[in-house]
């Protein structure tokens, strides 16, 4: 390429960079900030009638944040949903209500919905009738129940139409916003800033491209047939694609709606969800990285569904151990061992002082022992909060870990107030640092 058509290449770029960034502005500036401050005033009153004046700042600010998310689309709200994980950096307050962010989502006109069928089947849809309102809507997608020629229900998820070229654009603005704080800040900050916006881009292009949750769904259910207490719906590979996935609808109830109906069935279910979905991470490497209840079924047959499968997450035997050592410290509630570690998981800054920081990890360990009334996850929360004043920052693969573990303990806990979450645990953690030859399961497998 000649050096002119290099130039006009990259006035190209920077034109495009300049448009998409002053796209994003006018919405967040139109729309967002108006809708945030009627939501701060409005949240506030809510929540102050509803839940009493404490934190009641931080609860209006999370409200206020909701609506300018929601608001600048689909990249800012998978943004927001990020950020509602990262109590290491936000209020705990205004992570939860963050988590707005992944169910209230308005769902796709009518004619975008016929527009994505149509380019991904044309005339001929492989069902015989799909429900016209969703089941589900999210940020990049929704849900619709269908069924098939010979009678079997299943469930079609359908990409937002314009979806993967909106994120591009507010990526890309995104990177030009980090790219000027960098010049007026430094380059520490930047470099780390833009490297966790490559890995959450990297995340956006597997979650709005289905066929990567099509070979989840189909790893998932080989990996875990022989497991009878688990069920993973089958995937329709032959009719889905990067824009549609279709896969069989399981029936039974969302772990969210249980302990109402049969508070016996939810206890049991606690153990077992528990169980199951630490032993795919400590043991097994890949995991459901968005176990929340309403992603976890009680079928008909007393097993457990797992839907939702758009956000996985994948350990090496060295980062299992890692996790399962960190673990095993907190469990039994070590300092010193905890603080060696959480060491392990980030990078620290230059002025870190370590013997401050084991006196805060000391502590948070004797204020929420694991075995008290907070459970594990407080704990952990707390010593996220410390990580962070202390200067060490976590990449974002470990926040979406140690986000999961919190969401499997917090399902647990909501459906079994009681339930010992160490007994249930160690075990698990202990397998996972044992070596495989040594294992029952290996020498029954021999």
């Amino acid at each position: 390429m000649s050096d002119s058509a290099q130039n006009v290449t990259s006035d190209q770029s920077q034109w495009r960079r300049l448009r998409d960034t002053l796209g994003l502005a006018r919405r967040v500036t139109l729309r967002g900030v108006p809708r945030g401050m009627l939501a701060l005033s409005a949240g506030a009153l809510r929540a102050a009638a509803l839940e009493g004046p404490r934190d009641l700042h931080w609860k209006a600010t999370g409200d206020a944040l909701v609506e300018i998310f929601r608001s600048g689309g689909p990249a800012l709200t998978k943004l927001g949903q990020v950020l509602a994980t990262r109590s290491d950096l936000l209020p705990t307050q205004v992570c939860a209500r963050l988590e707005a962010l992944y169910d209230r989502q308005p769902a796709m006109p009518a004619r975008q919905v016929k527009r994505v069928l149509k380019r991904n089947f044309g005339r001929e849809r492989p069902w015989k009738k799909m429900e016209r309102k969703p089941l589900a809507v999210g940020s990049i997608g929704q849900v619709h129940r269908a069924v098939l020629p010979d009678g079997r229900r299943v469930v079609v998820k359908l990409l937002r139409h314009g979806a993967r070229e909106s994120m591009r654009r507010d990526l890309n603005a995104l990177r030009t916003v980090l790219e000027g704080w960098t010049r007026l800040y430094g380059v520490e900050f930047g470099a780390l800033a833009l490297r966790t916006l490559d890995e959450f881009e990297q995340g956006l292009a597997r979650e709005t491209d289905f066929t990567h949750e099509a070979r989840a769904l189909q790893e998932f259910g080989k990996r875990l047939a022989s497991n009878p207490r688990i069920c993973v719906p089958h995937c329709h590979a032959e009719w889905s694609s990067s824009d549609v996935l279709i896969l069989e609808e399981l029936v039974g109830t969302p772990l969210s709606e249980l302990r109402e109906r049969d508070p016996d069935a939810a206890r049991r279910a606690a153990s077992v969800a528990l169980r199951e979905l630490l032993t795919q991470v400590f043991d097994q490497g890949h995991y459901h990285a968005d176990p929340h209840a309403g992603n976890l079924l009680l079928l008909e047959d007393g097993r457990l569904g797992l839907i939702d499968l758009g956000l996985t997450g994948e350990l090496t035997r060295t980062d299992r151990r890692r996790i399962a050592r960190a673990a095993r410290a907190i469990l039994a509630a070590d300092p010193d061992r905890a603080m060696r570690t959480l060491l392990e998981f980030g990078s620290l800054a230059s002025d870190f002082d370590p013997a401050a920081f084991k006196r805060d990890v000391a502590g948070a360990i004797r204020a929420h022992p694991p075995r008290g009334a907070d459970g594990f996850d407080v704990l952990v929360q707390e010593l996220l909060v410390i990580a962070s004043r202390h200067g060490i920052v976590l990449p974002p693969s470990t926040s979406l870990l140690i986000k999961t573990l919190v969401t499997i303990e917090g399902v647990a806990r909501s459906l079994d107030p009681d339930i010992n979450v160490l007994r249930v645990a160690f075990p698990v953690v202990v397998q996972s640092l044992t070596p495989t030859f040594l294992r029952r399961s290996f020498w029954s497998r021999a």
